[in-house]
């Protein structure tokens, strides 16, 4: 693997948070119910408090392309986890946003709420999911096997990137349908909902590479509470990745950048590197089953993250 400049320990807000604050709490979870639009605000608070980097946006987005897909813990009254599953057709259900009120960790909110997400897409063929290092072996147990390590990388944009965005031009409306068949075919689900959310949302960080064959590469990306966030990102090779990246961060010199790349490609990690990219923290992409990953990975230089998949 690159020696990516490793971030100092405990720099990732998740790290040291109590599992458990003070004895249980005097009651349990009351009711597993469907999340609400005015549930939302509460969510944020959880995010906040675990350093996730999702938007008021993000949610509200969630919730109208999966108005069935994601729960609340209640207990009397109080909000106090989140969770759900992005339907993407028949094919695949990606499980996200798993959180649990700080003063409630420890006391098996997560499990209930991760039974009744998986109840709700049990009758897909697959089912996914991003996994902390901490969060892991729990997936293990609930039959999720690994298929890919990642890791989430940030940085701060310097001023020399765009020499090097050679052949990328900002995608425009007319490119989406291209896009949208390789990307299912990359990813190996239909998400082209999510797609053209984030086009819509952030067309600056949505560019393109043609060759002589046609569409060589693609990258989008949306903005985000502690930095703004590259993905998908996905190319013939490494070389194409290159250049988009590059042309998606060069105007936007001085902002922090999230990127989820896959961490057993050393070449891409390498290139990452050069373009001062540093490791934030590692993550493992999981799939029900025998961990087999659907599409085309290999041409996926960096994932949407965790909570689209």
């Amino acid at each position: 693997m690159a020696h990516l400049r490793a971030r100092p320990a405990g720099d990732d807000p998740r790290e040291g948070l109590p599992r458990q604050r003070g004895p249980p709490p005097r009651s349990g979870v009351t009711e597993i119910r469907p999340l609400r639009p005015d549930d939302v605000r509460e969510g944020l608070r959880f995010c906040r408090a675990s350093g996730w980097n999702q938007r008021e946006e993000d949610w509200r987005a969630l919730l109208a392309l999966n108005p069935d897909g994601f729960v609340a813990a209640d207990s009397d009254g109080r909000l106090v986890g989140t969770g759900g599953a992005i339907r993407y057709g028949d094919t695949l259900g990606w499980v996200c946003m798993i959180l649990v009120d700080p003063e409630w960790r420890g006391w098996g909110v997560g499990t209930r709420i991760m039974e009744e997400v998986l109840g709700r897409v049990a009758g897909l063929a697959l089912v996914g999911l991003d996994a902390t290092p901490g969060g892991r072996p729990v997936y293990l147990k609930l039959g999720f096997r690994d298929a890919r390590p990642l890791a989430r990388l940030e940085t701060r944009v310097g001023t020399s990137l765009g020499d090097h965005a050679r052949g990328a031009r900002p995608l425009a409306a007319a490119d989406l349908p291209a896009v949208l068949d390789w990307d299912r075919r990359a990813f190996g689900a239909d998400r082209a909902a999510v797609l053209r959310w984030l086009f819509g949302q952030a067309p600056e960080y949505a560019w393109c590479v043609e060759s002589g064959a046609g569409l060589a590469g693609y990258c989008l990306g949306r903005h985000g509470h502690n930095a703004e966030h590259v993905g998908p990102l996905v190319a013939r090779g490494a070389e194409t990745a290159r250049d988009l990246l590059t042309a998606c961060l060069g105007p936007h010199a001085g902002r922090r950048f999230y990127l989820d790349a896959p961490r057993d490609e050393p070449a891409w990690l390498a290139v990452l590197a050069g373009l001062g990219f540093a490791e934030q923290r590692p993550f493992t992409r999981m799939y029900r089953g025998d961990g087999t990953a659907p599409g085309r990975p290999r041409e996926v230089f960096a994932v949407v993250g965790p909570e689209f998949g």
